[in-house]
């Protein structure tokens, strides 16, 4: 049957009898019977939290000291793509060419092969192996590299030695800090609001928030941070700053000017990952507009769309080649990965940026890399490691873990700190996020 509610007109039983003019709604309680009280807060912007990234996609360990440094390999062979021609002499200031070394030259379509007569710190002098000799080359953008050596007989070995080069890079962790405060008055009123995880505390809810915001700031600082330049004002300020993941990959990786929309975006992409390691798979962290460009760029690609492809990226599936929510595909040797970041969709953080300027996605490569622990002095000395990609480091002996530090301080819940009518519940953290092989990575920024 159906039952009549009075809005504002009801009327108490002096028994527990259930009847019509006594039946009383939640609404009508939280309205009108007490006014002060809401069962839930309405969240009209969803869940609001923006960090889990760092966590699910990067590993953390612990570390005691003010700085981190690690040292990355460089490559095992050397090109120039810049070198200037002479007739038979190339300039390359502080080039590693050597006497007795063969080298490849090439500009345009000419291509030629010589062997190295004479050095010195800025030029090279090469014998053209064929009777053309090396007037076909350009003047200019030559590019140069060594394939081989070859020497007479009964001569003496090569001269000098090729170390590898290596980068020697830091980073220096961040001291961030949050405080959530209530007066003792206040923390008196317990039944205003149901919170998430139950019970009828108003200001836990605030708290909660709280904890939210300081929790997402804890990402955010570690994506989007920056080194302090020398003579900066925030150097002088005392305040070092961070290299965020961000920061790392422009200045040591890859960036992608606006949105990859169509394959030849993603052919340039996978040429560019060719010449940095080959990495198999990736995450490729996207905002709204990113992520709707791979969904409509892989929705033409099947045997029904002129000009598109079979169905193989999609493991032979005619069902996952008609789906415009992708998760993945793959292209060459390549596995991407996608899966939006609700950091750069969020219209009260990065999603504010204007769109000339915003970070459109970050391609992330899974897996692990070989690094050498410390500062490499360029003599085999060093502990060789194996890191992740991406590292969450923070500070922590046996006396402190500085992870995630939570205290009350004040005189309400039986905490007895000082006299003030307070509750204060403090949060700080000391940590950096540790971006290894920044050459594997690559951002996508603003528009073309």
């Amino acid at each position: 049957m159906a039952l009549d509610t009075p809005t504002i007109n009801i009327t108490p039983s002096s028994k527990k009898v259930p009847l019509k003019t006594n039946y009383i709604s939640l609404f009508d309680y939280s309205s009108h019977a007490d006014a002060e009280t809401h069962e839930k807060i309405a969240k009209i912007y969803g869940s609001q939290s923006i960090s889990g990234m760092l966590y699910m996609l990067g590993a953390e360990a612990a570390m005691a000291s003010d700085k981190f440094i690690w040292t990355e390999e460089g490559r095992l062979h050397t090109v120039y793509k810049d070198v200037a021609r002479t007739n038979n002499v190339f300039t390359k200031a502080g080039h590693v060419f050597r006497v007795g070394e063969t080298v490849h030259l090439s500009s345009g379509t000419v291509k030629r092969r010589g062997i190295i007569t004479a050095v010195d710190a800025n030029t090279f002098t090469v014998a053209a192996y064929k009777a053309a000799g090396l007037g076909g080359l350009a003047a200019t953008n030559v590019i140069a590299f060594v394939d081989g050596s070859e020497f007479k007989k009964g001569t003496s070995g090569m001269q000098g030695s090729l170390s590898t080069d290596f980068s020697i890079l830091d980073n220096k962790p961040i001291i961030l800090k949050d405080k959530f405060e209530v007066n003792g008055s206040d923390t008196a009123q317990i039944s205003w609001v149901q919170t998430d995880e139950g019970g009828y505390l108003w200001f836990l809810q605030d708290q909660i928030d709280t904890r939210r915001r300081w929790e997402d700031r804890l990402e955010l600082a570690l994506i989007n941070g920056e080194k302090a330049d020398t003579g900066s004002a925030a150097e002088a300020n005392g305040t070092t700053g961070t290299e965020g993941l961000f920061e790392a990959i422009r200045e040591r990786g890859n960036t992608f000017q606006g949105v990859a929309d169509a394959i030849s975006d993603w052919d340039d992409i996978l040429k560019a990952f060719d010449a940095e390691g080959k990495i198999q798979d990736y995450m490729f962290y996207v905002n709204r507009d990113q992520s709707l460009a791979i969904d409509n760029m892989l929705g033409e690609l099947n045997a029904g769309y002129d000009g598109g492809i079979s169905y193989g990226i999609f493991d032979n599936s005619k069902d996952m080649s008609v789906n415009l929510g992708f998760k993945g595909f793959t292209r060459g040797t390549y596995n991407f990965f996608k899966t939006d970041w609700k950091m750069l969709n969020e219209p009260t953080l990065l999603g504010a940026v204007d769109a000339a300027s915003r970070v459109n996605g970050v391609l992330i490569p899974v897996g692990t890399k070989e690094v050498y622990e410390g500062a490499y002095n360029g003599n085999g000395a060093g502990d060789k490691i194996t890191t992740p990609f991406l590292q969450c480091m923070y500070r922590a002996s046996k006396a402190s873990n500085r992870k995630y530090q939570t205290w009350l301080t004040g005189n309400v819940f039986g905490v007895h700190t000082d006299d003030d009518d307070v509750m204060r519940e403090n949060h700080l953290s000391e940590r950096l996020l540790n971006t290894v092989g920044g050459n594997n990575f690559m951002i996508f920024e603003g528009e073309e």
